[in-house]
């Protein structure tokens, strides 16, 4: 992303998250934002200097689960289940299964209109979908494992039962 450069007289603009509660509550209670804001700034700058705190901010924030770790545990509960799920059950499944907290689960993607892990839960169904793991013709607001689906799984999980056994074989 290039570095804006700013000048006397622009304006900063800051998008409130819903997610931004405290945030949205610590601006409720200054009598003047931009001051605040500005004496915030200042005192980063004499802390810290003029780094770039969106890395260190990347690096402090909860780690959710992608849509590539979702992948096979939604393929998983989707085989067990053997019948549609309701969406929002295979949401719960997965935000139970990846120990998703409460303030993990406050954080929206950009536009703040839908947390991060129900994203990535559906990315995950969409790249199941792309695989022909879902059946395409399932009820809508369900997710039904295909019968591709279910030997993919049934294959993936016969050759991992096999890993375990010969790494536990003895000698």
């Amino acid at each position: 992303m290039s570095k804006e450069q700013y000048h006397a007289g622009n304006s900063l603009t800051l998008r409130l998250r819903k997610s931004d509660e405290g945030i949205m509550k610590w601006a409720g209670a200054q009598s003047e934002i931009g001051d605040s804001i500005r004496f915030l700034i200042e005192q980063e700058i004499q802390r810290n200097g003029f780094k770039d705190l969106s890395l260190e901010i990347k690096n402090k924030r909860p780690i959710l689960p992608t849509s590539t770790d979702i992948e096979p545990n939604l393929l998983a509960y989707l085989y067990n289940r053997n019948e549609p799920v309701a969406i929002n059950d295979a949401y719960e499944e997965m935000r139970e299964m990846f120990e998703i907290t409460e303030d993990e689960a406050r954080i929206t993607v950009r536009d703040g209109q839908e947390p991060q892990w129900k994203n990535n839960v559906r990315w995950a169904s969409q790249q199941l979908n792309i695989k022909n793991f879902i059946r395409k013709d399932s009820q809508y607001g369900y997710w039904e494992i295909s019968e591709d689906g279910k030997v993919y799984y049934e294959k993936t999980q016969n050759n991992i039962t096999m890993q375990k056994e010969v790494a536990h074989k003895p000698i």
